[in-house]
């Protein structure tokens, strides 16, 4: 009876040693840079460099993505004079190239409560070149982070640098 109890006991403890528990993450979410990816791509006014940016990400209560409230957000900053500046709406240059913040769907689909991780990726469609003068490429970062349907915000990380190239001739405006 004693060893039967013995075995019993072993089992418990390697039955509940192997459970998985949740891990814990902040309410905030935190995301770290993956990766950086350019693609030449064909669109109705030429040809035209987009990148993707990819990031993991880690969320305590689950609640990022949606589809009505901006939750990403990116700042340009373009290679002037062998420094970063981030780009500012001008004369020169639209709204429409500078504002690559958007929204991402829910990354937990099923509405329940507790911590994710994943990684997302985001397309951001660059048409700067054009905008630098007779420049035929500019050199940019960008600096992302995201929020979460509570309003919290994450980190901020700055991107690689990455060259874009000007395809195309400039818009009339």
């Amino acid at each position: 009876m004693k060893q039967i109890r013995q075995i019993f006991l072993f089992l418990l403890i390697l039955v509940l040693g192997d459970c998985k528990q949740r891990p814990t993450f902040p309410a905030s979410p935190e995301i770290s840079f993956l990766e950086l990816k350019k693609i030449k791509t064909q669109g109705s006014s030429g040809v035209k460099d987009s990148v993707t940016i990819t990031l993991s990400f880690k969320d305590g209560d689950g609640d990022l993505g949606s589809y009505e409230t901006q939750n990403y957000f990116a700042d340009i900053l373009a290679k002037q004079d062998g420094i970063f500046k981030k780009i500012i709406k001008n004369d020169t240059i639209p709204d429409v190239y500078l504002d690559k913040n958007g929204t991402f769907p829910p990354l937990n689909p099923d509405g329940r409560q507790g911590p994710i991780e994943g990684t997302l990726s985001y397309g951001v469609s660059t048409e700067l070149a054009k905008y630098f003068g007779d420049s035929s490429s500019v050199s940019v970062k960008f600096k992302v982070y995201i929020k979460d349907n509570a309003g919290h915000s994450s980190n901020t990380i700055e991107t690689p640098e990455i060259t874009i190239l000007n395809y195309q001739l400039p818009l009339n405006n």
